[in-house]
């Protein structure tokens, strides 16, 4: 349940968290191409800091690990040329994988609905199906009503992030920047959705 920030934030002081996340979100995606765990896991921690001010740092860096294991399974199964699609999408490391993910949203309060359907994206998107579109849209409903207090933005904070992943997915120097572009328009509207509410709250 969200409850708000304690801590109003001036307009500036969005602007700086915003790049933090945009550019750390983008540095624990290129870690992750290059397998290296710990970086992506610290990248990414640094990015979820900005969204759970309410959490210490060892919290953040846990559910990082979480979302980063995650992240980083269903990476190793995506890629995993000796599956045909139907052995891909019924796997039994998805359970795995949502369980890493369940283990996220404990840590920082996210309803669970949020593991399954980032689960499930995963699952659609690794193998190309794109029934997964729905599963991101209903995860950014979820996470967005926990750490902004409302869900109004999902349609277009998931339309943003799915762009984003399709720019990553290209692994080109000038999709990547192009994306980093995106992310930083995602987590503005974020976060001034968030600072408003504490304002009206």
């Amino acid at each position: 349940m969200w409850t708000g920030s304690s801590q109003l934030l001036t307009p500036s002081r969005i602007d700086e968290l915003v790049q933090v996340c945009a550019q750390n979100t983008v540095d624990g995606m290129l870690a992750q191409d290059q397998d290296d765990f710990d970086a992506a896991c610290l990248h990414f921690s640094l990015s979820l800091r900005p969204l759970f001010p309410e959490f210490e740092n060892e919290r953040i860096l846990k559910a990082s690990e979480a979302f980063t294991s995650a992240l980083f399974a269903q990476s190793r199964l995506k890629d995993d040329k000796t599956l045909s699609k139907e052995q891909k999408l019924h796997d039994e490391r998805w359970e795995h994988i949502r369980g890493d993910l369940v283990k996220m949203c404990e840590l920082l309060d996210i309803p669970k609905a949020y593991a399954g359907e980032t689960a499930d994206w995963f699952r659609y998107h690794a193998v190309r199906d794109d029934a997964y579109v729905r599963h991101l849209l209903e995860a950014h409903r979820v996470l967005l009503k926990r750490v902004a207090g409302n869900d109004a933005w999902y349609r277009e904070l998931g339309g943003l992030y799915l762009c984003a992943v399709a720019l990553h997915d290209k692994h080109q120097r000038e999709a990547v920047l192009r994306g980093r572009e995106i992310m930083v328009n995602y987590f503005d509207i974020m976060l001034r959705a968030r600072a408003e509410n504490n304002r009206l709250a």
